[in-house]
């Protein structure tokens, strides 16, 4: 537990030099994107900790781009 509270105090603090960071050179869209992926990486670290099973990401992108790359495989060898 306590290496949850040591993860989001890490995580509070960067999220906070981000923040102002970016909010005084007026880059309103990179420190949004900064702060989701830092929340993003922050959960995964935290479902680790707390030993939540969490597939690989590679898992997750196969599984969006299988409908797409198959038929361009199937395309592709048809061709050769």
């Amino acid at each position: 537990m306590l290496a949850c509270i040591v993860v989001f105090l890490l995580a509070t603090a960067t999220g906070t030099v981000i923040w102002v960071r970016n909010s005084n050179r007026l880059r309103f869209r990179e420190r949004g994107w900064s702060l989701f992926i830092l929340i993003i990486g922050t959960a995964f670290i935290m479902a680790q900790i707390l030993r939540i099973p969490v597939s690989n990401p590679a898992d997750w992108i196969a599984a969006i781009f299988s409908p797409v790359y198959k038929p361009i495989i199937k395309w592709i060898e048809k061709e050769v």
